[in-house]
């Protein structure tokens, strides 16, 4: 009896210790969460700024050359692509020199030269005391703040301190608007009510800038705003699932469907060339950039018999009507931006491998004749056949 009475306290006394700790490590552990997010977030943000920096600087010193700067951006991309992933596209090369003249860093820190230039943006406040006050800062999620006169001309101060939510997502979406007030607006909103870069993007698409702007009774917008349900905030667990942050930290294995990919790729685009030399490989990821997105076409070909481009788009899983609707999308860049009068109009094969079957799709267009294209491109059997080969192999090498 006395043995249970015992265990009895000492189970009483467990729960008692559990409702008096367990709140204060989860607070720790959610405000450590907290710190890790918006020091990737600002560190990359960072990063693409004095990326932007370094490349405006050589375009400005090299001006007198025409072409210059889109041989460096291309140069750039394609030998940082290859060691750092998709992250440095030219299109996103781009985007951080428009990000540097369109936007000003307060730098928390002073900023060195050589080794010591890399400095960690929340360096000035440490861990503990960042971590010690969790719920210190707010948001105004249900105020919507009218806009602030400025000068069009003006760059766009980020403070770290207080900006620490918005990534390099956030911002690629924000040069996507009109520079000045407009930009302005949407910049400080985001960063007030901490949005995802999904509600930022809704958000412009809704107009909220020309409504508020319009508008008398911004309390009654409010009322609105609140009646279409909850803003979508920024959540930790989706910093994480950016590429962008995940190709910049090198984390490879969240990547494992896209690392079969690249592999199959790989074989494909050495199978294509070995069949003679009609094949000439133009690129692997070739980027294009389409209505604000970036897209990335795995394998693009020049074919000289059939005089015309071909672009392969690998899929894992079956094929889909998106898969059909993607590569047309494709298709119609490439014509727009990449094809020659004297050429045949380019055409596409989509190529899908799944567990249970593999599956070869091919977009002509308005491109050469079917008989004409099925002389010269490896049959579908032969390419299904491929993918099957490759996918086996590749299961047979996994640990």
């Amino acid at each position: 009896m006395k043995a249970v009475v015992a265990k009895r306290r000492s189970t009483a006394l467990q729960v008692t210790g559990l409702h008096r700790v367990l709140p204060e490590i989860q607070a720790l552990i959610e405000a450590s969460r907290e710190h890790v997010v918006s020091t990737a977030n600002l560190t990359l943000v960072w990063l693409y700024w004095n990326v932007g920096r370094v490349i405006t600087e050589d375009i400005q010193k090299n001006r007198r050359r025409a072409g210059y700067g889109d041989q460096l951006l291309r140069g750039l991309a394609m030998a940082l692509i290859r060691r750092y992933g998709r992250g440095f596209s030219h299109s996103n090369l781009n985007d951080a020199r428009r990000f540097f003249e369109a936007f000003e860093i307060l730098q928390p820190v002073a900023v060195k030269s050589g080794a010591d230039a890399i400095c960690p943006p929340l360096a000035s406040k440490s861990v503990s005391s960042r971590i010690s006050q969790p719920a210190a800062v707010k948001s105004s999620r249900s105020r919507i703040w009218r806009p602030v006169v400025a000068k069009s001309g003006d760059r766009i101060n980020i403070d770290f301190a207080k900006d620490s939510r918005l990534g390099w997502s956030h911002h690629r979406i924000l040069l996507s608007v009109e520079a000045g007030l407009k930009r302005r607006f949407y910049f400080d909103q985001a960063a007030q009510q901490r949005w995802s870069k999904r509600e930022l993007q809704r958000q412009i698409d809704r107009a909220l800038f020309e409504r508020v702007a319009l508008s008398r009774d911004t309390r009654a917008l409010v009322r609105l705003e609140k009646e279409r349900g909850p803003v979508e905030t920024v959540r930790y667990e989706d910093a994480f699932k950016d590429p962008y942050l995940l190709d910049f930290l090198g984390l490879k294995g969240a990547y494992s469907e896209k690392d079969l990919e690249a592999a199959i790729i790989r074989n494909l685009e050495q199978f294509l060339t070995e069949l003679g030399s009609d094949f000439c490989f133009i690129a692997r990821q070739f980027a294009m950039r389409i209505d604000g997105d970036d897209y990335f076409l795995d394998l693009l070909f020049y074919h000289r018999a059939l005089r015309c481009l071909v672009a392969i788009d690998l899929k894992i899983g079956p094929f889909t009507a998106a898969d059909k609707g993607q590569m047309d999308l494709y298709l119609s860049w490439l014509k727009q931006h990449d094809w020659r009068e004297s050429e045949n109009e380019p055409v596409g094969l989509i190529l899908c491998t799944s567990k249970k079957r593999q599956h070869v799709e091919l977009l002509l267009g308005h491109g050469p004749h079917k008989m004409q294209v099925s002389e010269y491109l490896p049959p579908k059997r032969l390419l299904e056949d491929r993918l099957k080969l490759y996918s086996r192999m590749l299961a047979a090498e996994e640990p």
